[in-house]
Formats: structure tokens, C-alpha cells, sequence
């Protein structure tokens, strides 16, 4: 199990902020709360998301960062900081080998030292993690990631119908 955290309050019929159209008390708040373990890490990733908007879910974002990869001057308070509004979260890829696994995701947010009209900004993002004695654990990300080179396998991006292999990539 992930640490026991404290949970700002929240109500657990509330639309869980990790827009996955579930309630908050059966969606991210049993991993805030410590009494579940996230099962994969696009489900981690969306308990993350919803700990940065929430705020004061900073134990929590230590606690499931690996901590190998993760700044040793980084604390729960400094995570508890909000500064930023988030407006929104899609999941644009996920996948896991069972011990390392990948979240491709656009975040849309509005800073809060920003005017309320400012035009809202995105975090596109992919995400590494690693399983570790059982828990999922964010690793690091790469910011605007470039896209993945397509299988040589694949139908080639350019419409043809041939295989990658046999087209453009030959």
C-alpha cells in the first residue's frame, strides 16, 4: 500500500477531478487515502493528476514517486502548493510490461498567478513508470514528447496501404 495520507476534504460523490467520468470516492480517493494501490500506472497517473488538483496531497506525490528518480530535496510541502488551476485531463496512450509502463497525457491548466480569462495552457507529457514491490511509481516524463516512430510492421502514415517497411521507411 501507498502511505496513509491526510485528504483534504472532499466529497466523495464529487466528480473525480482525473475526468474519468467516475465519483471521487470510488475513483482516485481510495489511493489519496491509502487503502488501494493503483493497478496500473495509467490509473496512477490519473490519481497524480487529480492530487496536483486537489492540493494538499503532497505526501501522497512523494509517496508514489519512485525515489530513486525523484529530487531528495522535494517535500510533501512543497507538493502541496498549488499553483495552478487544472482544468482537465486525457489520457492519450497507456501501456505496461507489468513492471515498467508508459502514460502519454495532455493536461490543460491555468497558472494561478495568471488573470481568470487567460487563455487556459497544456502539459503534454510521457510518462515512465516503474512496479515496485507492487506499487506503481511515477519515474520522470518527457515534456511535448516527439511521436513514436511507427511500427515496420504497421500500415505506412502516408496512406499507401503498404507496410512501413515497404514503403517509406525502406
Amino acid at each position: 500500500m501507498y502511505a496513509q495520507t491526510t485528504v483534504p476534504a472532499r466529497d466523495a460523490l464529487a466528480p473525480c477531478p482525473c475526468d474519468s467520468g467516475a465519483d471521487y470516492g470510488s475513483c482516485c480517493g481510495p489511493y489519496h487515502r491509502g487503502q488501494a494501490l493503483a493497478p496500473t500506472p495509467a490509473a496512477l497517473m490519473r490519481s497524480r493528476y487529480s492530487a496536483f488538483a486537489l492540493g494538499g496531497l503532497g505526501a501522497y506525490l512523494l509517496t508514489t514517486w519512485d525515489p530513486k528518480y525523484r529530487d531528495p530535496a522535494l517535500t510533501a510541502q512543497m507538493l502541496d502548493q498549488r499553483d495552478s488551476d487544472w482544468l482537465g485531463l486525457e489520457i492519450l496512450d497507456a501501456s505496461d510490461d507489468g513492471t515498467r509502463g508508459t502514460v502519454e497525457f495532455k493536461a490543460t491548466y491555468r497558472p494561478l498567478t495568471t488573470a481568470s480569462g487567460a487563455p487556459s495552457q497544456l502539459l503534454h507529457e510521457r510518462s515512465r513508470f516503474r512496479r515496485h514491490k507492487g506499487a506503481w511509481r511515477y519515474v520522470d516524463g518527457v515534456i511535448d514528447p516527439p511521436p513514436r516512430p511507427a511500427s515496420r510492421n504497421a500500415p505506412c502514415p502516408c496512406g499507401s496501404g503498404k507496410k512501413a517497411k515497404r514503403c517509406c521507411h525502406a
